[in-house]
Formats: structure tokens, sequence, C-alpha cells
């Protein structure tokens, strides 16, 4: 005898109600011999049923309401034999192997519908197990037989042409004679006929022929939707769309009236065209309209109240208990195929009947495996539709499906796109910030460097205008009478009193003297001991000491040469010589030009200094002068440190300046500056007599404070982040395997 895989709950209640043929019972009754599991469920429904027509005294589960009259089918055909070979069976641990018992329908008992996926190859086998009536090429009513795709415990399954619209159909036939089988048959067919929709297979007709009830069904070339899962690794998306398919089947039903009430994976095709048909509706029952009219589909019921009809594994709370049936129930076995697809396993656990019964009644739904992939979100959804509550569940199947359809990815595909483009407009900001700042030190460098350009021009030209106006002094007969002077006294040949007088008399010469009008330069002598004998900033100040001006000093000491520096007005060596009157300038900076009129012996190269000219020139018309654009401000340095500026340069700028000549960024008041420090040299070209300090404001499109551009950086890769981050999420969610 062939082996057989085990059975399911449907092929022991046709071997019980003696539905199966011969061929059929005698391999189940094969297979009920070498295993223990299948003895242990004919067990549980054989004492269910024995308590129902022989006894009624056994307890029954807490949880279960005791039926009060028995299935039609199973009152009118249970014989004899069968009751003795179940109370015998009574003794056996009352054990539910329900993955087996469930799962089996892919075996050889596999039911009428769910054989038209099975291949060719299948039903070749399928056909040497269970002989029936019918063979290949046999008129059959209108139809001819073609090839028989599968056979389960009420019926077989051929592929059949109708020659009359010229098309494949699959012909559902019944394995034997029996009105209550046809009854049963005809029942399903109009409970299909009743739905029109794309996910539904489609029954085209309903009849009897040679004594034999037959459907003829839309052919399904494919498989359940158990198969297609396990064909290949299915992406969370890929199983939600294929269940969102199957219940909209399903949702046409209910609105049609139909309940069907064995919904599972194995009663669902999923054609080679990708289409999910729902099919199967053996089990249906109409549901009352709002009106209160049944929608009947036949005047006797396939159960009666408080009887368990369906596959446990996906039964809902109220099919355990016996209680009201409604499309609330069909949203119950949906979620929980569901479940097991995305899970890889029943949202419930149960090894016993009563113990599975318990659980589902209870609502005590298990915990998401380890390491699931499967959303918070989505799980949300699916755990409502398994509310042991009908009133706790979605109001409608359309509901259900409105959540379940629903872009889980979505928020966090927007978020990721949001800081994507967050990310890309802050770039953005930093490449035009970097271009307009790029452009900016480029004109800065230039602003630069034509400054540094003039200062050489200026000095050079004061140096020539000096040079200029000190040889026409020269010429002077009074600068020449100074030189030639000596103290009398110093000698012996004349007293101090003598050469005083001589000195104010040379003073009353210089004081009237036409000097070369030079603009705003003003001019002093000093005679060989460092004496002022003329200031023009009070002429009338002279005989004071001009030694502890350390460029007097200097040209003093060298007998030769000449000299400029920049000086204080508020050096207190310069206020005391009065040198600039008596109320000089409370602040500021003067350039001082110094020309020596020397005597001596060149062949020797020694020479003495007779006089000293001096110029001295206000350095703010030089800053004027070499401010040559508006965005470029300027300091002038002394070598005391002392400073003036153009436009109020701060000393923060000016100090920051690198001595070395290089370009300094700097930040002040807000803004970043770039600043650059040049050299004035002396008449020697070597000593640096005072700095001029540039600086110009680095303008950029992201300079709106101190660092701006660095906290607009770490922004856009902050946003970058998040964007990378939540992207892989949505990819997560949409790509998401099953466990």
């Amino acid at each position: 005898m062939l082996a057989v895989e085990c059975l399911d709950a449907n092929v022991v209640q046709d071997l019980m109600s003696g539905a199966l043929d011969d061929a059929a019972r005698g391999v189940v009754l094969g297979h009920l011999d070498t295993c223990e599991d299948c003895r242990e469920l004919l067990a549980v429904t054989a004492s269910d049923t024995l308590e129902n027509v022989i006894v009624d005294t056994h307890p029954y589960p807490a949880k279960l309401v005791k039926p009060r009259t028995v299935d039609l089918a199973l009152d009118e055909t249970v014989t004899p034999e069968i009751a003795a070979r179940d109370v015998a069976l009574e003794s056996v641990t009352r054990k539910l192997a329900l993955d087996e018992t469930v799962d089996s329908a892919t075996g050889a008992m596999t039911t009428g519908l769910e054989a038209t996926m099975m291949s060719h190859d299948d039903s070749v086998e399928t056909g040497r197990r269970m002989h029936v009536g019918p063979i290949a090429g046999k008129a059959f009513g209108r139809y001819t037989l073609d090839e028989r795709l599968g056979a389960g415990a009420m019926g077989v399954v051929w592929r059949a042409r109708d020659p009359k619209l010229d098309r494949d159909v699959a012909l559902k036939l019944l394995k034997r004679h029996d009105p209550s089988l046809m009854e049963r048959l005809v029942r399903e067919a109009q409970s299909m006929a009743q739905v029109s929709h794309p996910n539904v297979v489609g029954v085209y007709d309903v009849g009897v022929a040679e004594g034999n009830a037959y459907i003829a069904m839309e052919l399904v070339t494919g498989k359940s939707l158990r198969g297609w899962q396990s064909a290949k690794d299915r992406t969370v998306p890929e199983i939600v769309a294929a269940y969102v398919a199957a219940g909209r089947g399903l949702a046409a039903a209910h609105r049609a009236g139909i309940v069907h009430r064995d919904f599972k994976p194995d009663n669902v095709l999923v054609g080679d065209d990708e289409r999910v048909r729902v099919t199967d509706f053996g089990l249906a029952a109409a549901k009352p309209r709002e009106s209160g009219v049944v929608h009947s589909i036949a005047d006797v019921s396939l159960t009666t109240s408080g009887s368990v009809l369906g596959t446990p594994a996906y039964m809902a709370p109220e099919q355990f208990s016996g209680g009201n049936v409604d499309p609330r129930t069909d949203q119950f076995n949906f979620c929980a195929s569901l479940y097991e697809a995305l899970y890889g396993e029943r949202p419930f656990e149960g090894k016993t009947f009563d113990e599975l019964a318990d659980n589902v009644i209870e609502g005590r739904v298990k915990p998401a495996p380890s390491g699931t992939q499967i959303a918070g979100g989505l799980r949300a959804i699916i755990v409502r539709g398994l509310s042991p509550k009908p009133g706790d569940r979605f109001a409608t199947m359309d509901h259900l499906l409105a959540e379940l359809g629903r872009d889980r990815a979505r928020p966090w595909r927007r978020t990721a796109i949001g800081c994507a483009a967050l990310a890309a407009a802050l770039a953005l900001g930093l490449v035009a910030d970097w271009a307009v700042r790029d452009r900016g030190e480029m004109q800065i460098r230039q602003s630069f460097a034509l400054t540094g350009n003039a200062i050489e021009k200026t000095m050079k030209r004061l140096s020539e205008h000096f040079h200029m106006v000190s040889a026409i002094a020269y010429r002077e007969q009074a600068l020449r009478d100074v030189a030639g002077h000596y103290d009398q006294a110093d000698f012996g040949l004349g007293t101090i009193e003598a050469d005083r007088g001589e000195l104010e008399r040379l003073h009353d010469t210089l004081a009237s003297t036409e000097w070369v009008n030079a603009g705003n330069s003003q001019r002093a002598i000093v005679d060989y001991k460092g004496r002022l004998l003329y200031t023009s900033y009070a002429p009338q100040i002279w005989n004071t000491d001009m030694t502890a001006v350390p460029p007097i000093k200097r040209a003093l000491d060298a007998g030769k040469g000449d000299s400029v520096t920049v000086v204080s007005y508020a050096d207190p060596a310069i206020l005391a010589t009065k040198v600039l009157g008596s109320a000089p300038p409370s602040h500021g900076l003067a350039l001082m030009f110094a020309r020596v009129l020397a005597l001596g012996d060149k062949a020797r190269d020694r020479s003495e200094a007779r006089a000293i000219y001096l110029e001295l020139e206000d350095a703010t018309p030089l800053l004027d002068e070499l401010h040559l654009d508006e965005k470029t401000v300027l300091a002038l340095v002394s070598p005391d440190g002392t400073s003036i500026a153009n436009t109020g340069l701060s000393d923060v700028l000016v100090g920051a300046a690198p001595r070395s000549g290089d370009i300094a960024n700097v930040s002040d008041r807000g803004h970043v500056y770039q600043v650059q420090s040049r050299a004035i040299h002396g008449f020697d070209g070597a000593t640096e007599i005072a700095r001029v300090v540039m600086a110009r404001k680095l303008d950029g499109v992201l300079q709106l404070f101190p660092g701006a551009s660095l906290v607009f950086a770490l922004a856009a890769l902050a946003a970058l982040g998040v964007a990378v981050a939540t992207a892989m999420r949505a990819r997560q969610i949409t790509g998401a395997r099953v466990v």
C-alpha cells in the first residue's frame, strides 16, 4: 500500500462520515497504522463525535460551548465500524500534532481545489493511488476530461475542455454519489458564483452528469499561496502584497454576504500570472444583511450552532467556542495566516486541541521571534486582527487591507529624502560659500598687493620730495650759518652769554627765512649740540634739547646721512623737546625725515654733524593716499606699537596681523577678516620704521557668524548621516526577509 503524508482535519472528518471511496479509505487506514500523531488526531475527533452521538455525558473543555446537535453529515453517516474503531482509539493521548495536520494540505490527501496547482507528475502519482470512475478522454456532460490534476477526500479535480465555449476549465467532481456531498458541492459553487472578483476563482458552471455533481471553475496554473511562499525567499512587502490581494477577494465575498470561515494559505491560489485568487468556499456560509434577512446559500447549514468547523491552526475564538461567525472571523483567519507567513511560525502555542483553543480564546499571541525584521507597526496591525473579541478587530476587511496597504517605509523614506535634500542644500551652500570665499580671497590678495605697491611708491615719492626740499634748504644762508656756529665759550674765546646771544640771532634769522612751501610739512632745525633752533610748529620756541629723541641722537652720533622714522605725537621724548609746540596733537603719528649737514674729511671718511634739517609729515594723509578701495581698511603701526587707522581698524585685527607678511584669517565682531602686515623701511632699505596693517572682510554665502561654515559643514554631515540611516531603514522595511 502506498504511504501518504499526515492527514488534515477535513480528511479525518470525511473518513468518519464515510465520504471516502474504498481506495482512498484503504490508503488512509494504512497510514493510521503507521502514524501515532494521526491516530491521536482521529482519537480526538472521534471522542468529540462520540460524546455528541452516543454518550453526551463527557465533560467539555471549559472554554468550548457544548454542542447542542450533531453535524448533519456526521449524524447520518457514522457507522458502527467507525464508532468501534474510535472507541478503541479513545485510550490514546489526546495530543494534536497541529503542524503536521494543517500543513498536510500539500500532501497526497490535498483537497480538490488545492490539487489544481499540482504538477502533471504529481497528478499521475495521485492517480495511481486513488482510482475514480472518470477517465481521460471520456466525455462528462458537455465537457471532455483531459488530465486529472489531483484528488482530495471529497472529490477529484480534472482539467477538462469545454467545447461549447472553446476553453479549458478545472472540473471538480465528487468521488461517489452521495446526496449530502452533492449538496455541499453545490453550496460551494453557489458561494463562489456570488462573488465576481479578480481575486476569487471564477465559477463557470455547476450541475449533475452521470449521477455525479460537478463544478466547472476557472483553471489556474500555478501553486497554492503556501507553495508560492516557500518557492523562494520572499520579502515582507511581497508577502503582504500577496495577502492584501487575497484579502480583496475575501472583502468581495463579504460584500456579497459570504463568510469563508476557512481562509488559509492552502485555500489561496497564485497563478503563473502572479494573480492571487481565493478558492475553496466549501465551509462558507451567508451572513445576515443589515435588514435582518439572511442571504441564504442553502436551506441546510454546513454546521449547527456550537460545533467546530475549520482548520484549528487558523480558527478564530468564536469558531472554537461555537459563537457567531461573521466577516471578522475571516479577518482572524487571514491575520493568523499572514502572521505565519511573516514570522515562520503560528501566532498561538498549542500542542493539543484544548491548549490551542485556550490560547486563542485568551488572545495569548506569541512574542515576535528574535532577529525578526518585521516592523512594529505591521505587527500591531496583525495582532489587532487576532484580537479574541471580534469587536476589537477592524470594522471590515477593507479597513484591515487599508492599514496593510499603507506604505510603512514611507515616513522613513520621506525623512531620508528630506534629510538628503537638507544635506544637499547645506553642501550647495558650502560650495557656493567656498566659491564666493575663493573669489573674495583672490580679490583680497590683489588688493593687498596693490596696497603694498602703493606703499613703496608713496614712500619713494616722499623720500624724493624730502631730498629735494632739504637740498634747497641746504642752500639757505641761515642754515649754513647754523652749520658754521661754534660756542666760543667751549674754547675759552668768549662767554656763555655771548654764545646765547649768537644762538638767539640764528633763531631769529631762521624764523624770518622764507622756507619752500611743501604742503603740510612742518620743519625744524637742530644745531651740532642737538639744540632746537627753530620749529615751524612754534617759531617762538627754541634752545630745547633734542638729543632725547632717538633719530636725532643717531644722526648726531653718525655725523652723516639721511633718515626717516615714524614717531608718535604722544611720545614723552618728543613732548619734552616742544618741537611740536606748546599744544601738540594728542594722538597720531608723523613721519620724521632728517638730513645731516656735515663737515669733514672725505679722504679719511670722517665727518661731523653741524646741523640737522627735520621735516615732519602727518601720517593720516599718508593712510588716505594708500587707501585704494572702500573694502580694505588700513592701519599704520609705529615701532612702539602706537597705531592709527583710517576707518577705525580694531586693535584685535592690528594685533593679529602676522609680522611675516602672511595673510591670516581673523574673527572680529561677528565677521571673518583677512589681514596682512607690510613693513615700511627707512632710507637704508633694511631698518623697519613702521608697519602698514591691511584688513578686509572675507564675505561668503554662509558668513552669518564666526565659524558658520564649520557649523554648516557639521550640519550637512549630520543630515547626510540621518538620510543614510533612514534610507537604510526604509530599505530594510521594503526589503526585509521573512523569518
